[in-house]
């Protein structure tokens, strides 16, 4: 054999030992610049606004800016995309939400790389608000049952999208009361809410925190929530459960995420940052001023979560079959 091969066979070993101590040395330095937060959703929806309450007082304690970065459609997969084009440095992070889990099903030809995530943490559970006009005549679930049983495909719901956690709660409503009723998806979350106050479609499964400022200002009227008990920013509006409707409870999540392969030290870091700011008091009473329940979790408990909640969501798509818009 030549020289220059065995000089190769201990060239390899020696960079291989200098990439890994770039690497750690790397680790142990973040975060050494900005940081891009990545929301597949649009500004102002409750993902966008859960993610920037937590970068921003992430940032401070990191001593580095989470810049928000917004690229919503496909479900999040758009986003998700991007995110996974860049590297496994702990630079982009992903904010993974319930409706993106239902993906595979809207988009069935397509890959959705999943398993190029890995879970940093948990940030809040969002919850939805069973709405309908002023005006309507139906005052709560079971009289949508009963005139959905009455005259069926007379009631229409609506939602933001296809898959959305409005479209499935509606698409769950539908299976457990063995009713018929028309979903109207929108392309956009406030054309939907728009048409619902004047009446367009019949009532909605609306996210809280988007439920809130309507039902406030007299626009929309609260008729149960899908919590397990109820919420503090709505006292007074009873569960499905307490209405005759006891295994309805949906609650969607909002999370964390970096690319598998981003070093364990910066995961550690990240998630200890995450439950450090879902753990002050003023970032706790901004999430539940907009129904918003923060619940800080180990990497590992997240993962969990998300294995547990793909199964559900996407057990309620599978028997809608549903597609993408």
């Amino acid at each position: 054999m030549s020289k220059s091969f065995f000089s190769r066979r201990r060239t390899l070993p020696v960079m291989a030992s200098l990439l890994l101590l770039s690497w750690v040395a790397s680790a142990q330095n973040y975060p050494s610049k900005a940081i891009r937060m990545v929301v597949p959703w649009p500004p102002g929806t409750p993902a966008d606004v859960t993610g920037r309450i937590v970068a921003e007082k992430m940032s401070a304690s990191l001593g580095q800016a989470i810049v928000v970065d917004n690229k919503p459609g496909a479900a999040g997969t758009i986003g998700m995309a991007d995110a996974l084009r860049q590297p496994a440095d702990g630079y982009t992070l992903y904010l993974l939400s319930s409706a993106s889990l239902v993906a595979p099903l809207l988009f069935p030809a397509q890959s959705i790389p999943f398993n190029q995530l890995e879970s940093v943490g948990h940030m809040a559970w969002s919850y939805n608000v069973l709405v309908a006009p002023v005006t309507s005549t139906l005052k709560g679930p079971a009289d949508i049952v009963q005139t959905a049983k009455a005259k069926p495909g007379s009631l229409s719901f609506a939602s933001g999208g296809n898959g959305t956690p409005a479209h499935l709660a509606g698409e769950l409503f539908k299976q457990q009361t063995n009713t018929v009723t028309t979903h109207v998806p929108y392309n956009q979350f406030g054309l939907a809410i728009g048409d619902l106050i004047a009446d367009r479609t019949h009532f909605m499964f609306l996210t809280a925190s988007a439920a809130l400022p309507q039902i406030n200002g007299g626009k929309l009227k609260a008729m149960a929530v899908t919590g397990a008990k109820r919420l503090p920013a709505l006292k007074d509006v009873p569960t499905m459960s307490e209405q005759g409707f006891g295994d309805f409870v949906l609650r969607s999540f909002d999370g964390m995420m970096v690319k598998t392969g981003t070093p364990k030290e910066v995961v550690e870091r990240l998630n200890s940052e995450l439950n450090k700011a879902l753990n002050m008091p003023d970032v706790r009473d901004r999430l539940a001023n907009l129904a918003l329940e923060p619940e800080p979790m180990s990497s590992a408990q997240f993962g969990l979560v998300i294995a547990s909640e793909t199964d559900k969501w996407q057990k309620i798509g599978r028997a809608a079959q549903i597609r993408a818009d």
